[in-house]
């Protein structure tokens, strides 16, 4: 053997130890660790559609999601007939806002697998996000006669009706996929999350459990024991999924805190000052290497189970949350203390655009930023801006009289402070919504016709937050109450 075959050969292998460590990272969910695995494998085989693939997968879970599409681009140019391939693209498309590409990539793998459960799957999703829930149906029904007991047949026809806002019809699905296959921490976390929508709390926080099993959520969690309400010295508790459920569930961390003789929360350095003050204990940084000492740990979103507060953990609250007063005074010389004149609004109309939410117009979250403009417009207000980054741009563009603020944000200290000094704050499913709540502010919080399961079920006010009212899209993309009239209830 040449030296050059040597060198090859020796790639190969070098690569495909890579490749091994990728995968094994995958199936941990350590997907950051499964990107720099596979990007090495390509190091030394540029061409490994299995490298292309899991990095391209990996990027779509860490929701770096135009390098992903970049990824699996390349992978389809060097072999087309790849259908993993073309299953990530189609839910990439999806991701992106693309449902046509992704009906394209699903019909794709059924010409060549007819009866591929994903890729029927990831079509009846491709419908749903077209707005056709109609033609989804029918695919869905057309599983479910060829296969009665298909689990992507009831999976699907589960997803359905919560789109339709059949919960009863919803839960007998996930009630039956839990019979057929017992151990599915997928289906028993589903199963969570239509109850705790139907406000059917102590069973359904113990379903919400399955998050972790599931892949629903990805939190990196110490070998310490997990907490179980009981007397304990020095608790970690790990904040976990958005930014807005951190702050919704911090209002758990004092009731802990009464159990602990020294409690520590780890959680995004945006909110370490925040919480830090307001909580009343010590919080860091959830980029940190190594744990603190402590004794046992809790994802902070599995305090209502361990507490046992049932149905009490979804009641409203006074504020909870407080201003620093250094920043109240900063941001006060910047646009002014609040005064007796116009009713001065924050506007939030976005959030992520890569959130799973963001695929279909049943649980889109973000609005067009011309959608609020009645509000804008009405006598008597001025609107400040409360978006960031892109779609701060966009509403600029697109909401004439809409005012910005002086300065950016840095962090949710400054945005409470400029919140502290709003009269009211109109918003989408954000973490400003569930800010301005925790806060005390005033707010209406815009929800899509397939609302997130915190916010419950036609409720015209928040289940959490006092000062929240919401106003709901309906299945035509109409307001269920015009906001632009409810903004004019707030004047004086």
């Amino acid at each position: 053997m040449g030296a050059n075959e040597s060198y090859r050969v020796g790639s190969i292998f070098e690569s495909t130890k890579w490749l091994t460590r990728g995968q094994r990272a995958l199936e941990q969910c350590r997907f950051d660790d499964a990107r720099l695995a596979y990007a090495k494998a390509l190091e030394l085989a540029p061409d490994s559609i299995d490298a292309l693939r899991g990095l391209g997968y990996a990027l779509f879970q860490l929701r770096r999601l135009a390098e992903s599409l970049e990824t699996l681009e390349r992978a389809l140019r060097i072999d087309p007939t790849d259908l993993l391939s073309r299953l990530l693209m189609g839910r990439l498309c999806l991701r992106l806002q693309q449902p046509d590409g992704a009906v394209e990539h699903f019909q794709a793998i059924l010409q060549r697998i007819d009866n591929s459960a994903a890729a029927r799957s990831g079509l009846i999703d491709a419908y749903v996000a077209l707005g056709r829930l109609d033609q989804a149906e029918a695919l869905c029904q057309q599983i479910l006669r060829a296969e009665a007991e298909s689990e992507v047949g009831h999976l699907a026809a589960a997803r359905l009706a919560g789109f339709r806002r059949d919960d009863e019809a919803a839960l007998r699905r996930f009630e039956r996929l839990v019979q057929l296959w017992p151990n599915s921490a997928s289906h028993r976390y589903n199963r969570g999350l239509c109850l705790l929508r139907m406000g059917r709390f102590d069973d359904g926080w113990r379903d919400y459990e399955f998050r972790f099993a599931a892949g629903a959520v990805n939190l990196r969690l110490p070998s310490t024991p997990r907490w179980d309400g009981g007397r304990v010295s020095r608790l970690l508790v790990l904040a976990e999924q958005g930014l807005g459920d951190a702050i919704l569930f911090s209002r758990f961390v004092p009731q802990a805190a009464g159990l602990a003789d020294q409690v520590t929360l780890v959680c995004p350095d945006s909110l370490i000052e925040l919480f830090t003050r307001s909580l009343g204990c010590l919080c860091i940084s959830d980029r940190t290497e190594s744990w603190p000492q402590h004794d046992a740990h809790v994802p902070l979103m599995s305090l209502p189970l361990v507490l046992g507060l049932g149905a009490a953990a979804v009641a409203p609250r006074p504020a909870y949350l407080t201003v620093d007063p250094a920043r109240l005074e900063r941001w006060a010389s910047l646009i002014g203390p609040p005064a007796s004149g116009p009713l001065r609004i924050g506007i939030v109309h976005a959030t992520s655009v890569a959130h799973s939410t963001e695929e279909n117009p049943w649980t889109r979250r973000s609005c067009r930023a011309e959608e609020l403009l009645p509000i804008v417009q009405v006598p008597g207000v001025e609107a400040y801006n409360l978006n960031l980054g892109k779609a701060a741009e966009e509403a600029s563009a697109e909401l004439p009289g809409l005012r910005a603020l002086p300065a950016p944000l840095e962090d949710f200290d400054d945005t409470a402070a400029v919140v502290r000094l709003l009269d009211a704050v109109v918003s989408v499913d954000t973490a400003c919504a569930h800010l301005a709540g925790s806060i005390g502010i005033q707010s209406l919080v815009l929800l899509p016709p397939t609302p997130d399961w915190k916010w419950q079920r036609g409720a015209p006010s928040s289940p959490w937050y006092e000062s929240i009212s919401l106003v709901q899209k309906d299945f035509a993309g109409r307001w269920v109450g015009v906001t632009a009239s409810r903004v004019q209830q707030l004047l004086p």
